[in-house]
């Protein structure tokens, strides 16, 4: 009794003069609390240490912490440094020393089971829905799954990840960059540039530079200057490997990929894998997925992808915010509500120089928004001198038809955004490589592809009933019961058809963002004022 009495006041001790400022830096002090109860319960009684050492348990979670870096997480926030400081110590065999590395052991152990599993960052930072995304645990919840077999605690650890295939690619990917040669020498290539789209034949003061990234030397001297045939079957080879349309031709696309060296890999990995932990590995039999980058929709049932489709996605300026939701039913000839920014930006100024625009698209001008609210003649506005006050006042709505930007069919999924998929009366966007150009909604190229995948559950429902709704021209909702999941997702880096990783651009800036969040939780475990800081070795 008197020795639990003993652990009991030295754990005490420990944790009030040596704990309460690390968690109140983590602005986390209930942590404190909970690990004071835990060792009450336990009556003084240590998990990771032995007499005066670290048990083998506690060697096996300080391994897994030393580790966590190739979650893209930082290993000092689990008290890796500050562990082995004590292991190092020469007064190591000390019995306040062993105490304090179980207690950093344990507080280690609870903020690495937070960290994997949810958000990191604040959600409205971000310009996010907190309620859509997996949020950290708290500490009682870590310490309650704390397995009692702690012989398995590193495999228990390794469950906590993200298990799937991108995840995981991720990870040896993020292992395979920072061991690599380049990294460790800290060789750096200087940028490429054009100053304009290079079609094969052009000239450019920076070829030679292209020469060099590609190792494509051989050439005449009266070439050195000329995009060549044997430099564009190179740059063919590049685009390829790095999935690209292999046409030769040097945009935005071939210049990014160019000029991604190994650190900006590294830090594109970080802030994919933490948005990878914000969503359950787990989800229903039917759904639906849209990446906003690649501008690309799946539609998944029963673990297989049953279609995929090239969608228009938000321009930068108008930019398609990522959140899930769920599938309620399918609008068919639907009428389009102009939305505010819209009416101001776009449609204003036409009026303004045409008064009848309104009228030549099939838009009809309503005084307010109410459903007996009285039609208005266009005409008779002046549309140079009207306030932004009168403007929001008045509905535009547009009738359905081949004017209506909508198209025919448009998938009833609310979400405080007002972003919805939807068919639309110009397809010419499809077959383009930058699909970043609508006005915030997503466009479908196949809609009626979704449209019955929505509804396959609903009774006496099928392709022809379908069809003679959309030949009718009438506004009509069809409603259903089996609501299907819809996750809208920022990912800038996913697997290609061969399981390739493909790195793509950051085309709202989301990565930066997220990125210089995680700096400010010191968060970012690998590079830090372009040095490495650890690396597959610290073991």
């Amino acid at each position: 009794m008197k020795k639990t009495k003993f652990y009991v006041m030295v754990f005490i001790l420990i944790s009030i003069t040596s704990f309460l400022p690390f968690y109140a830096k983590a602005s986390d002090l209930y942590a404190q609390d909970v690990i004071d109860s835990f060792y009450f319960k336990r009556e003084g009684k240590p998990l990771w240490i032995k007499g005066r050492r670290i048990n083998r348990f506690g060697k096996k979670l300080y391994s897994v912490l030393q580790k966590s870096w190739e979650n893209g997480l930082n290993p000092d926030n689990y008290y890796v440094s500050d562990i082995e400081k004590i292991i190092k110590d020469v007064r190591y065999d000390r019995k306040d020393s062993a105490l304090k590395a179980e207690l950093l052991l344990t507080s280690g152990y609870i903020r690495y089971v937070q960290d994997l599993s949810g958000m990191r960052v604040d959600a409205t930072e971000l310009g996010l829905r907190k309620s859509d995304w997996l949020q950290r645990i708290s500490p009682q919840e870590a310490i309650d799954m704390l397995p009692k077999e702690l012989k398995t605690i590193d495999s228990f650890l390794k469950t906590l990840e993200p298990q799937s295939i991108t995840y995981q690619r991720l990870k040896s990917e993020l292992v395979k960059l920072v061991n690599s040669t380049d990294y460790q020498s800290n060789i750096t290539n200087a940028p490429i540039y054009f100053n304009h789209i290079l079609y094969p034949g052009m000239g450019d003061k920076n070829i030679p530079a292209l020469r060099v990234r590609l190792g494509a030397h051989e050439t005449s001297s009266n070439n050195l200057y000329i995009y060549d045939g044997k430099l564009v079957e190179a740059v063919k080879k590049f685009q390829k490997e790095k999935g690209l349309k292999p046409d030769g031709i040097i945009g935005k696309k071939t210049l990014f990929a160019l000029n991604h060296g190994n650190k900006d890999k590294i830090r594109q990995i970080i802030v994919n894998m933490e948005r990878l932990r914000w969503i359950e590995d787990k989800k229903p039999s039917r759904f639906i997925v849209v990446n906003i980058p690649s501008a690309q929709l799946w539609a998944v049932d029963n673990g297989s992808v049953e279609f995929t489709m090239p969608v228009v996605v938000g321009r930068k300026k108008r930019a398609t915010l990522p959140f899930i939701t769920k599938i309620h039913g399918v609008r068919f000839n639907p009428t389009w509500t102009v939305p505010p920014t819209i009416k101001k930006e776009d449609i204003l100024p036409h009026l303004q120089e045409n008064p009848l625009y309104l009228s030549d698209k099939g838009i009809e001008l309503f005084d307010g928004y109410a459903k007996d609210a009285a039609t208005l003649d266009p005409s008779a506005i002046d549309w140079n001198n009207i306030s932004d006050i009168e403007l929001n006042n008045l509905n535009m709505v547009q009738v359905p038809g081949s004017h209506n930007p909508l198209g025919r069919i448009r998938i009833l999924m609310p979400n405080e955004y007002n972003i919805y998929l939807h068919d639309t009366n110009d397809r010419s966007l499809f077959a383009r490589s930058d699909r970043a150009k609508s006005s915030g909604c997503i466009r479908m190229r196949d809609p009626e592809k979704v449209a019955m995948f929505a509804l396959k559950k609903h009774s006496n429902w099928s392709v022809n009933k379908m069809s003679e709704i959309l030949e009718s021209g009438i506004l009509k909702d069809i409603y259903t019961n089996d609501k299907v999941s819809v996750y809208i997702l920022y990912y800038t880096i996913w697997l290609d058809e061969k399981n390739d990783l493909v790195y793509a651009q950051d085309i709202y800036g989301r990565d930066r963002d997220l990125f210089a969040l995680l700096e400010k939780l010191d968060a970012i475990p690998i590079i830090r004022d372009n040095e490495v800081i650890l690396s597959a070795s610290a073991d």
